[in-house]
């Protein structure tokens, strides 16, 4: 997504103004929302340099892609992008054109021998230096390729940051890179070696993102659970999400009052995090645990380390420990030897699971991985015949559980305000991946950010639809008592 209305940077409002006009910059940023949070370093770090940040294309002077490249369609919109953005570039309506992230993380040379019309190539491990970076292209200081092998940029607390949207919401990156083995997955190469950031890093920032506003935090990894194992004492992500339950924020009038852990991986989510999720009082009862198959042959051959019966009892502890819980995860089809019976162990899976939310990926080659080598690759029509079964049988599955809903009262929080209600989401809806709830009632003293107790009264495709419940809009109670034994990270 595009740039929209991004907020002054932390550390922007003492950097004073520019002695000289500075070039506007446009950002467009693709792929999840790790990649939107490094989008908001960078736009951070060059409106402390001094740098104008243009939420319109026409109104900039240079532009900056930052690219995901997880896998095929990532990739072809990426390369879509920058080809639109090259042509701006020849026609002279752009005075520089940058590709950062993860594809030239991983293509660089060969991008720059395609694409003479990019001023400079940024890997994941420069990202601080864009405005040195971007300064030499519009200067016309020759074309650059700044990559360094198998290493990202970590931030902390201390960077500067514009939150992009309503600024309510915002993400948190708690740990980079991945040192699992899934064969399928280019993830390793392209981000580096696991590593994560301190305990009171994360609560630093997370102070830092209250007090301007954001009611909501999400937290992202590319292996949450992870979290903490290369740190001295190597505190645990349970004891990271009870030091966040519990903080206290009185500077805060209106709190912080949900977050969201996201990317869970499934041999690793251990007793002592259930525990955690199930006593929280920020923490939403939600959980994003990629499964990916449910044959034992194709998890073996992904190298998942676990079993269809163990994510079985994985599912069945989280749901009977953690009250309404949202149980989100992802699947591919057309793996390399999948059969028919593999296929239909997975539909198997699925309708006796009944997860609330599921995302259904087609397999694709990723260069550098295991996976990449195996000869019995599935033909793509039935990769993609295997994908519609799959996507059919869950939205009815998702279309059952949403009409169930019709009736409850629950809590949302707003993202936009019109004159027709507002759009808002249910705890069980993470932001952009889980639909929303439009709740048909327009007030003058609603905002974004705010929490409302709503009645559900239908469903639309995968949003529903509400009504106030009660009179007006609300604010939540304050949070209860920190549950009994509850620990700071490292205790």
């Amino acid at each position: 997504m595009a740039a929209d209305k991004p907020r002054p940077p932390r550390e922007a409002a003492s950097a004073g103004e520019p002695a000289a006009p500075h070039p506007a910059v446009h950002f467009h940023s693709l792929g999840c929302p790790k990649n939107q949070l490094d989008t908001e370093v960078m736009l951070g770090r060059l409106a402390v340099e001094g740098f104008t940040i243009a939420e319109r294309l026409e109104d900039a002077d240079a532009v900056v892609i930052n690219t995901c490249a997880f896998i095929e369609s990532a990739r072809e919109e990426s390369i879509q992008a920058i080809l639109e953005m090259a042509e701006e570039r020849r026609a002279g309506r752009l005075r520089a054109l940058v590709v950062a992230g993860c594809l030239p993380q991983r293509y660089a040379g060969a991008l720059a021998r395609e694409l003479p019309e990019v001023d400079a190539f940024v890997g994941t491990g420069t990202f601080p230096r864009i405005a040195e970076i971007l300064r030499a292209a519009l200067e016309g200081r020759g074309r650059g390729v700044y990559v360094e092998a198998g290493r990202t940029h970590l931030y902390d607390e201390r960077d500067p940051r514009i939150l992009l949207g309503a600024g309510h919401s915002a993400y948190v990156k708690i740990a980079e890179g991945c040192d699992r083995v899934c064969t399928f997955c280019a993830i390793p190469g392209i981000r580096g070696a696991f590593r994560s950031r301190r305990p009171e890093s994360v609560l630093e920032e997370v102070r830092q993102l209250a007090a301007l506003g954001v009611r909501e935090l999400n937290l992202v990894a590319q292996d949450s659970t992870s979290f903490g194992k290369d740190l001295p004492g190597r505190p645990r992500l349970a004891a990271l999400l009870r030091a966040l339950d519990e903080l206290e924020l009185p500077e805060v009038p209106r709190g912080l009052p949900w977050i969201r852990i996201l990317y869970l991986y499934p041999s690793a989510v251990t007793d002592e995090l259930v525990e955690a999720l199930a006593a929280g009082r920020r923490l939403l009862p939600y959980v994003d645990v990629p499964l990916q198959h449910a044959s034992d042959r194709v998890l073996r051959a992904m190298r998942r380390g676990t079993t269809r019966a163990r994510q079985e009892r994985l599912v069945q502890k989280l749901r009977s420990a953690v009250p309404d819980l949202t149980l989100r995860t992802t699947v591919i089809v057309g793996f390399p030897g999948e059969t028919d019976e593999d296929f239909d162990e997975l539909l198997d899976f699925v309708r006796w699971a009944r997860f609330d939310r599921l995302g259904v990926f087609r397999y694709s080659d990723e260069e550098g991985t295991a996976a990449a080598g195996l000869s019995e690759k599935v033909p793509r029509e039935v990769a993609r015949e295997r994908f519609r079964r799959l996507v059919e049988l869950q939205t009815g599955i998702l279309e059952e559980k949403l009409r169930a809903r019709v009736g409850h009262v629950e809590e949302v929080l707003v993202d936009r305000v019109g004159p027709a209600g507002a759009v808002a989401r249910l705890r069980s809806q993470a932001p952009e991946v889980d639909g929303v709830t439009h709740v048909r009632r327009s007030d003058p003293g609603v905002r974004p950010g705010d929490l409302l107790r709503v009645r559900i009264t239908g469903s639309r495709g995968v949003d529903l639809v509400a009504e106030v419940e009660g009179v007006g809009w609300r604010e939540p109670p304050p949070l209860p008592p920190p549950h009994p034994g509850a620990a700071r990270p490292g205790a």
